[in-house]
């Protein structure tokens, strides 16, 4: 059994996310892993966080660092290098009775430099999974990217999960590619005629394109719309609208994927709106394979550099998404072999071996 430390900036008890998907991994293959979650500022308490999460879940041990000053609001070197003297310091604390010598970093921040004073001996391994830079506001975007670059060249391999961020850390390191996996075995759709419905699972926030789903149901009103997720305060007025507007709307709250009526659907869709940086930088959102092994081709929207594969459907328009969405539902059963074998292709059996071969045995 190996140790591995993990460093991200989301809780444990939040939704999973690619980070929570990789602890699990390790641990299914026997590993321990101390999982350091959201750093907590001065006038929080780890006690008082403790209320809100469990202290572990098996192999997974959550620990906690501290921070003074946010990520975002550390827009001069000076603001940096404080931060990260406090934060290096509540970590090696943190650390001390917890994690092993030989343990091994996995790193999900892109500010954490600091992490070779903590751990100078250790194997370091640091995955972006997102387009920082493009996140950033304007005025701290020079910020974001000096501390990336200092992350990249301070660790020892750097994974990442797609080609436009490969092309970003290129001067910097040799990244990875390293995509999300299954989070399940392909199950085989049932064979029925009912099959009328699109369904978009996910954050519903800003980034996605309304204007894209009102032509959409519009255009194809005997197909509904299922719009499933947590829903952001700034677009809630936008999707009263819509569903005021389109009979064959429905929302529903979060609900897990195989809670829904997945029978009722023909494909899933994911339409982000056209040139937002981070959203270009995907190559396959950590979703889309616990949507495809249960059968559901996807119909993209603003994602070039998306995964090409015959049972995604690439649009470059509202229109294409009606194309492609009536392809989709057309030849629903005749892609379930090519949907069967990429996701026979990517289960978390083979992305471990991907990892243990990327950053040498443990």
């Amino acid at each position: 059994m190996s140790q591995f430390v993990l460093f991200s900036k989301t809780l444990w008890a939040e939704p999973p996310r690619l980070r929570h998907q990789f602890a699990n991994m390790l641990t299914l293959y026997g590993n321990e892993v101390v999982f350091f979650e959201k750093p907590r500022f001065p006038y929080q308490t780890a006690e008082m966080d403790r209320e809100r999460f469990p202290a572990s879940n098996g192999n997974i041990i959550v620990a906690q660092g501290a921070q003074i000053i946010h990520h975002q609001l550390r827009v001069f070197g000076a603001l940096s290098q404080l931060n990260a003297a406090w934060e290096a310091r509540s970590i090696r604390k943190a650390a001390k009775a917890l994690v092993g010598e030989s343990a091994i970093v996995i790193n999900f921040n892109y500010d954490y430099y600091f992490l070779r004073r903590v751990f100078k001996f250790n194997k370091i391994v640091t995955v972006i999974n997102d387009d920082f830079i493009a996140q950033a506001k304007f005025f701290a975007r020079r910020h974001v990217k000096a501390r990336l670059r200092e992350t990249c060249r301070m660790s020892d391999t750097v994974l990442t999960v797609s080609y436009p961020l490969m092309a970003q850390l290129a001067d910097w390191c040799s990244p990875v590619l390293f995509l999300p996996w299954a989070d399940c075995e392909y199950r085989a759709p049932s064979v029925t005629k009912a099959r009328n419905g699109v369904l978009l699972w996910g954050h519903i926030d800003r980034r996605i394109d309304f204007e894209l789903l009102s032509l959409f149901s519009e255009q194809r009103p005997g197909v509904m719309v299922y719009i499933v997720g947590p829903v952001s305060s700034d677009v809630e007025g936008q999707l009263l609208l819509l569903k005021q507007q389109r009979t064959n709307v429905i929302t529903l709250p979060p609900t897990q994927l195989d809670s829904l009526p997945l029978d009722l659907f023909f494909a899933a869709i994911i339409p982000y709106k056209k040139n937002v940086g981070d959203i270009e930088a995907v190559t396959l959102s950590n979703k889309s394979f616990q949507l495809m092994s249960r059968g559901l081709p996807l119909i993209v929207h603003g994602m070039p550099s998306f995964l090409e594969h015959e049972a995604v459907f690439k649009c470059a328009s509202a229109l294409d998404a009606v194309v492609f969405a009536d392809r989709a539902r057309e030849c629903f059963l005749l892609l379930q072999s090519a949907i069967r074998q990429l996701i026979q292709d990517n289960q978390v059996e083979s992305r471990y071996e991907q990892f243990r071969a990327a950053i040498g045995d443990f």
